[in-house]
């Protein structure tokens, strides 16, 4: 009996050649012209062009709009006016049916709400449809315009929404003052803020992005790891690998990604219904730090990452001479080279690395003052900040996944968030951090995107990497490390780059920076959890939200730790609108809240338990279906409350709204593509992501389902708080998982 063997095809295609500035400039015009046709592509629109040029110029000369135009004496002329007009009337039926797909089957979102099983007569049209455009697929930003606009909600639906969601978390005193603030705001100055909302949204295709990335992440003046910053990293146990080899495997991996990107060859999600607009922010990307704000710099594609290793700085090239990118096999021997070198920075100024780790607007003033105003540190910084990604060696050996002792896992995930005071350039939009003894993780400047575009990068990396690029064993990777004659001329090694110091003060200012990173650092509570008992699969037995469950557990084991209910944060997409980001859903509601009274009451029977989580699942999934469809609270109010700062009108209700603590803030780490299979072989399950809690006296809460079996939840808070405990947090998640899931034993 035969099996059917897998089909491995890699996410993108795996270039042996860096582009040259006239392939680049030839490429980007194409996908210019493909984004600006699609679902035409380019070749039968000029075919097309083509036809109706000839038909018109040979078998209706004369015709009634021809003769209308300009007569030339010049055949040539003549064939050009005919060429365009031809064009322009090719266009103007491309131009409508977009239009048609931009304000009917890109604006549906019946579909969400409908019985898969019984869809309505529009929704199967819209299938049909949707069916159709598969067959022209579009590339990365085909779509991009097509989508629609994010809708303003009505105010009064908001603000409806909004009180609903505070009932259980504010006192009675607290819910009368805020009620009696916000029915003054929808009669008074609510009126003219959403007057000006409306009149904004009408000039831009997402009334809430530009504000979003200013002022919740370019404005912010607080360091940026562990308050903003997100970490990931690695599988459950990697393949045995060198650090040489695992380091030129994820330098070239990142390498066909990052070109991927900027050819558009990576396949968007959904089919193109949701934007994808961000992902160019992925890489070679700098958050410049300013006095008052922050901007994102990107500098397209590059030939080079930046490494730090034992304090010291190096370029390290990914293409040769002749544009040739190197393989994994040239990048190991590159690494092993550059490991080799026993060189250490021992002097503070190894932990130059360390300024990028302050405030935003003392790191403005030192970047100028000892890099910008040096000529040596302004070129090393050039090369920093234009950097594909910049990737630390870290000299610790014990990143990893041991089941027998949880602090390995916990001591991985809180370095990547935090790193040690001096390896991170926390301005990046990416870090790559590779141990040791071979584990990697990464360090994602928050600003660039979210999520989805994280996830999506990530297991394409996954899979290229288990599906894609095969491992030889440790003493073949070994024995390719080592360099022959010829090659060490022909590669191109790591080049070192080594900073000045200007001024004796910078030594000073590294120093306190990083004594000041060492508190937070030191503060900073992390709980791995690694729950191996039960995932998605039998979630879905008990016929619930995988997503809702957890969040449900989330809020059981909050009430537990915490005593009482807190505003809680969970991110839902709304990418199927132009240039998106995220909107809040609040989680908790009247059925989350009776669900949770009832695992509480000893009294209260199985059933009526099972009954009252089916309900808060339910309502869960159709909250987070509306935010999918613009009609989410915070993001809204967050408008009306930058543009009330902005006009100079004074609103207690906004002000009272701005100030409350997400205390519970989580995210779900989903599975953006399905092609990484976790379930073969439960060890190659992504262990996810983590953040650091929003609130100084709450927690944060990253969650991913490792396949069908296991449930991978990274908790933060700060040891600073007297309320919080990561740990006995993690202990409660897990007896919540048992208990929901034993009501259906």
């Amino acid at each position: 009996m035969s099996s059917k063997k897998k089909t491995v095809r890699s996410p993108y295609p795996l270039p042996t050649k860096f582009p040259t500035p006239l392939e680049q400039a030839s490429y980007k015009t194409y996908n210019w012209i493909e984004n600006s046709l699609w679902p035409v592509k380019p070749v039968p629109f000029v075919a097309t062009t083509v036809a109706l040029a000839a038909t018109l110029h040979y078998k209706y000369p004369e015709n009634a709009i021809l003769d209308v135009l300009p007569k030339f004496s010049s055949e040539a002329a003549e064939i050009a006016k005919t060429a365009l007009v031809s064009a322009v009337g090719t266009y103007a039926g491309v131009f409508t049916l977009r239009k048609l797909l931009k304000y009917f089957y890109f604006s549906y979102k019946g579909f969400l709400f409908d019985n898969p099983k019984k869809p309505c007569l529009k929704t199967k049209i819209w299938g049909i449809v949707r069916h159709i455009l598969s067959i022209s697929p579009p590339i990365l930003e085909s779509c991009d315009r097509l989508l629609p606009n994010l809708p303003v909600p009505a105010l009064k639906d908001t603000i409806t929404e909004y009180l609903y969601s505070m009932k259980h978390i504010l006192t009675e005193q607290e819910l009368e003052t805020i009620t009696k603030q916000a029915q003054t705001f929808l009669e008074e100055e609510g009126k003219k803020l959403q007057r000006y909302t409306n009149l904004y949204s009408l000039f831009t295709d997402n009334y809430v992005t530009s504000f979003w990335q200013k002022y919740a992440y370019l404005h912010g003046r607080y360091p940026l790891l562990i308050n903003s910053s997100v970490a990931h990293c690695d599988l459950l146990r990697d393949k045995d690998s060198t650090r040489a080899h695992r380091a030129a495997r994820v330098t070239w991996i990142e390498v066909m990604s990052h070109l991927a990107v900027d050819r558009q060859q990576y396949k968007p999600l959904g089919d193109g219904l949701v934007c994808t607009r961000h992902y160019k922010n992925m890489y070679a990307v700098t958050r410049v730090p300013g006095e008052k704000i922050d901007e994102l710099k990107l500098h397209g594609v590059q030939k080079h990452i930046v490494v730090v290793l034992r304090g010291k700085y190096y370029k390290v090239h990914v293409v040769d001479d002749k544009n040739n990118i190197y393989t994994i096999e040239q990048l190991t021997k590159i690494f092993h080279e550059m490991i080799s070198r026993e060189e250490k920075e021992d002097g503070v100024i190894g932990k130059v690395a360390a300024l990028t780790h302050d405030t935003r607007d003392s790191w403005c003033k030192n970047r100028k003052k000892y890099f910008l105003e040096n000529e040596i540190n302004a070129q090393i910084l050039k090369e920093i900040e234009s950097a594909v990604f910049f990737f630390t060696l870290d000299e610790d050996d014990n990143y990893g996944y041991d089941p027998t002792n949880p602090e390995v896992l916990n001591n991985f995930l809180a370095n990547t968030l935090s790193g040690d005071g001096t390896n991170r350039w926390v301005d990046k939009s990416l870090n790559y951090i590779c141990s040791k003894n071979a584990r990697c993780g990464g360090t994602t400047e928050h600003s660039i995107a979210d999520g989805a575009e994280f996830d999506h990068i990530m297991e394409n990396f996954v899979y290229v990497d288990l599906e894609i690029v095969g491992y030889k064993s440790v003493e073949e990777q070994e024995k390719m490390a080592i360099m022959s004659d010829n090659e060490k001329t022909s590669l191109k090694l790591a080049t070192p780059l080594k900073f000045e110091i200007p001024d004796e003060t910078m030594l000073t200012e590294i120093t306190r920076c990083y004594e000041a990173h060492q508190v937070s650092k030191n503060d900073l509570d992390l709980f791995a959890l690694a729950f191996r008992d039960f995932g998605k699969g039998r979630i879905k037995k008990c016929g619930v939200s995988p997503d809702a469950f957890i969040q449900m557990g989330i809020q059981l084991a909050n009430y537990r730790d915490q005593g009482k209910f807190v505003l809680t944060y969970e991110p839902a997409s709304v990418r199927f609108f132009a240039n998106s980001r995220t909107e809040t859903l609040r989680t908790v509601n009247d059925d989350s809240c009776a669900f949770v009274e009832a695992m509480l009451n000893e009294n209260e029977t199985k059933d009526a338990k099972i009954a009252l989580l089916k309900k808060a699942c339910e309502t869960h999934v159709l909250r987070n279906k509306k935010c999918m469809v613009g009609q989410g609270v915070d993001r809204h109010l967050f408008v009306l409350y930058i543009l009330s700062q902005g006009t100079g009108i004074e609103s207690p209700f906004l002000d009272n709204y701005i100030s409350q603590k997400w205390k519970l803030s989580t995210s779900h780490v989903p599975n953006v593509t399905n092609q990484c299979d976790e379930d073969t072989d439960p060890d190659n399950t992504w262990l996810g992501a983590c953040f650091g809690a929003v609130a100084a006296d709450g927690y944060g809460i990253c969650y991913r389902f490792g396949g069908n079996h296991g449930i991978f939840a990274n908790i933060t808070s700060y040891h600073s708080a007297a309320n919080t405990d990561s740990t006995r947090f993690a202990k409660l998640l897990s007896e919540s998982f048992h208990e929901l899931s034993d009501l259906f034993v």
